[in-house]
C-alpha cells in the first residue's frame, strides 16, 4: 500500500474555504472550525496542510493552560527565554515575520475558563492575520457557537464539516494507494463496508492487495470479491464475537 496523501473531497472543500478566509476575511475574522466524525480524515488532512504551510500544530489536551501554550509557541518558533513579557514579545515578532497558520486539534480542550487558551491563540494570530484552525469532533462543534463565547464565535468565518468518504472518494483513495487495480464496484463495496471511514478504507486496501497476491492477479473486479469482507470495524467484530459466544453457551 502506498502512503502519500490523497486529496479527497473533504480536502478540496477545506482548501476552498481556507483560500476564501485568507483572501477576504479581516484579520479579526480568520478562524476556521473543522469538525467531523472519527475516521473522516480530519487529522490526516490537517497534518498534510500543516506540513505544506509550515503551520504550528497544537494537540489539545485536558487541563492545558495559557502558560503551556506560550511555552509551546516559543519552542516551535525558536524564541529565546526570559521573562513572560520578553517571551511574548519574541513570539509576537516571530509571528510578524512568519505569519504562521495555527492548527489546534482537539480544540474543545481549550474551551474551559471562558476559552482562555483559544483566546490567547486568537489574540496572537489576529495581530498579524494568521489563520487559526480549530479542529474538533462533530459532537463538540456546537460549543464553539455558544453565546458566552461570542468573543470566539463571532470571529469564526468558516465551518467545514468533514463527511464520510463517498464512492468517488473511495475510488480515488483506492486508485491512488492500492497496489492492485480495482473497479468501481469494489469502490462501492469498500465505501459501504467502511461506512466512509478512511482508516477502514486503508484496511480494505490491504485486504485487496493480499487477496490479489494470493490469487496471482494484478487487477480485481467486483466479481472477484463477491461475499468478501474487505474491512470491518474492530469494535463491531468484538461485539459480534461476544454475541456468538453467548449464543454458544
Amino acid at each position: 500500500m502506498k502512503s502519500h496523501f490523497v486529496k479527497t473531497s473533504n480536502y478540496q472543500v477545506f482548501m476552498v474555504m481556507l483560500d476564501a478566509v485568507e483572501s477576504r476575511a479581516p484579520k479579526e475574522g480568520r478562524i476556521i472550525n473543522v469538525n467531523g466524525e472519527p475516521g473522516s480524515g480530519k487529522s490526516r488532512t490537517m497534518d498534510h496542510v500543516g506540513a505544506d504551510r509550515n503551520a504550528i500544530y497544537i494537540n489539545g489536551m485536558p487541563g492545558m493552560t495559557v502558560g503551556y501554550l506560550r511555552d509551546l509557541l516559543a519552542y516551535e518558533l525558536g524564541c529565546p527565554g526570559g521573562t513572560r513579557l520578553q517571551q511574548q514579545q519574541a513570539i509576537n515578532r516571530a509571528f510578524s515575520e512568519r505569519v504562521p497558520m495555527v492548527i489546534f486539534d482537539e480544540a474543545q480542550h481549550g474551551l474551559h475558563k471562558k476559552a482562555e487558551c483559544i483566546e490567547f491563540l486568537r489574540c496572537t494570530c489576529e495581530q498579524v492575520g494568521s489563520v487559526l484552525v480549530l479542529v474538533c469532533h462533530t459532537s463538540e462543534k456546537h460549543r464553539f457557537g455558544e453565546h458566552k463565547l461570542a468573543h470566539i464565535s463571532t470571529r469564526i468565518s468558516a465551518v467545514v464539516e468533514f463527511k464520510p468518504a463517498n464512492t468517488a472518494d473511495a475510488m480515488l483513495y483506492l486508485h491512488e494507494l492500492c497496489e492492485v487495480k480495482i473497479d468501481i464496484g469494489i469502490a462501492q463495496l469498500a465505501a459501504a463496508q467502511s461506512k466512509g471511514r478512511y482508516r477502514l478504507l486503508a484496511n480494505a486496501c490491504r485486504t485487496l492487495e493480499d487477496f490479489a497476491q494470493s490469487s496471482g492477479k494484478t487487477e480485481l473486479t467486483i466479481n472477484d470479491v463477491k461475499g468478501m469482507m474487505l474491512c470491518e470495524d474492530a469494535m463491531k467484530a468484538l461485539r459480534n464475537k461476544g454475541l456468538s459466544q453467548k449464543a454458544g453457551n
